[in-house]
């Protein structure tokens, strides 16, 4: 889900970093390609041989001969007289037999019985206690803090970087402009983003305001709630990026969805401290909620070299679309509720996205992920990568998806879907279902698609598709709210 160079439609990873770190499905690993030919065999079976030949339980070679003796052996015959040897008799015919005397018993009724007074002490009555010898403990009612000052949330930022106004967070564009060419945010003539509020988002997210930050962070208080589409420029100590990977904390409401044993499943975007918006295909197949972990502030999947520890989260509920169809992937959408709210205050890492009811035709948004680089011999990606896509209008989308192997009667879902990309090279990629698809307005980012399905990947003329966000904001605010 990244530049040619870079990503690619569905999103997956391995990894050997131990319990901070997540594998790829199917044994794949980020990097180079295995060899040809190498790894163990695994569909060898009944190999008994050293030459790697089949051949059948291995049994023991008999014996040959009689057993050898043990020994030299004993003579046989009638044993000559005087062999035994005979003891000497006792004179007068043996021993005698002991005698005891006979024990006569005591004459009768010279010793009287002792006998004891039944109770030597005076009784004295029980003792009794009170019940309860306290009185009824004070009950004070629960303290609740306030998340800041009046009105305001406040929230961990990097020094320097705190923003008080939601306004433009970006400065001159290093996490945009410095990894590939095209323009950031939305172009002219873009509509604004609906008039939904929390800039975008009518999801109201109240948290716990931060008391105290990291080194390196500082409280920052901007006034109501919680908000949404906010990231910061990567920290100090932030690792290096190379062509096509995303800087740390780029995309710090990406969701990383793993299967138990820490198996890369998909991706998915937060939304509020409790809900994460992802694909219906990525989820549907999960027999329990239970099964799924959710994981924020990933970044690296082979290291924990972030300067920011992640969080890790299970999954309480799966809500999937109603009208969701496995066949054509028509309303691939789903919302995952987490068993215990995320902690938003902490970690400039974390972040939720912002919905919206804004079309962004026009406008070159951003993909990100971990998925394959390539769609035919491709690799999932250790580090998160990123990609600018144009997002299409759907009339220009199906006509493109009518020259290739859909046909001329391919019609596209227009509540389902909208398109992005068509660029050679850029696109997202198997492995990177779910991920978001994000544009930015005056500093904020505003959730528009989610990865859903393509033909092949990175093809010239032939877009991507993804879930359109905005046509599903009804259910999505019925499901957060209930």
């Amino acid at each position: 889900m990244f530049k040619r160079n870079g990503l690619l439609v569905v999103l997956l990873v391995a990894s050997v970093k131990g319990q901070d770190t997540f594998q790829f499905p199917d044994g794949d690993s980020p990097g180079p390609a295995p060899p040809a030919g190498g790894g163990f065999d695994l569909a060898r079976s009944g190999d008994g041989g050293g030459d790697g030949s089949d051949q059948g339980p291995i049994s023991f070679e008999p014996r040959q001969g009689p057993f050898p003796t043990l020994g030299p052996t004993l003579p046989t015959g009638p044993v000559p007289p005087g062999g035994i040897p005979t003891f000497p008799t006792i004179p007068g015919g043996g021993i005698p037999p002991a005698t005891f005397p006979t024990l006569q018993p005591n004459p009768p009724g010279q010793f009287p019985p002792t006998t004891f007074p039944q109770n030597p002490f005076p009784t004295l009555p029980p003792t009794s206690f009170p019940q309860n010898p306290f009185p009824p403990p004070t009950l004070f009612p629960p303290t609740i803090f306030p998340p800041g000052p009046t009105g305001q949330t406040c929230v961990c930022a990097p020094v320097g970087q705190c923003q008080t106004t939601g306004g433009s967070i970006d400065g001159s564009g290093v996490i945009d402009i410095r990894i590939v060419t095209g323009g950031g945010g939305s172009p002219p003539g873009v509509p604004p983003p609906g008039n939904l509020p929390n800039g975008g988002s009518d999801i109201v997210t109240n948290i716990p305001s931060a008391t105290s930050c990291a080194p390196g962070l500082q409280i920052c208080c901007a006034p109501g709630p919680y908000q949404c589409g906010i990231r910061y420029n990567p920290v100090a100590g932030s690792p290096p990026v190379g062509p096509g990977q995303a800087p740390y904390m780029a995309y710090p409401w990406q969701a990383v969805l793993l299967s138990p044993g820490n198996v890369y499943a998909g991706s998915g975007v937060l939304i509020d401290n409790r809900h994460v918006l992802t694909a219906a295909h990525k989820v549907t197949n999960f027999t329990s909620p239970a099964l799924i972990e959710v994981r924020l502030g990933e970044w690296d999947a082979a290291s924990t070299r972030e300067p920011f520890p992640v969080q890790e989260y299970r999954v309480a509920q799966t809500f999937i679309h109603p009208g969701f169809t496995p066949s054509n992937l028509r309303n691939d959408v789903a919302i995952l509720r987490l068993t215990t709210p995320v902690n938003l205050a902490i970690s400039p890492a974390i972040a939720t996205g912002c919905l919206t009811t804004a079309s962004y035709d026009g406008a070159r948004c951003w993909v990100s992920g971990w998925g394959r680089n390539d769609f035919i011999g491709g690799t999932y990606q250790a580090i998160q990568k990123q990609v600018d896509v144009p997002v299409i209008p759907n009339a220009q989308c199906q006509t493109q998806l009518r020259a290739t192997r859909l046909g001329p009667s391919f019609v596209l879902d227009p509540t389902s879907f909208t398109c992005a990309g068509g660029e050679p090279g850029k696109d997202a990629c198997t492995g990177d279902g779910g991920s978001p698809l994000m544009c930015n307005r005056n500093g904020r980012w505003f959730i528009a698609g989610l990865v859903a399905w393509g033909i092949g990947c990175a093809t010239g003329g032939v877009p991507g598709v993804y879930v359109d966000v905005m046509n599903y904001i009804p259910w999505i605010q019925q499901i957060v709210r209930s």
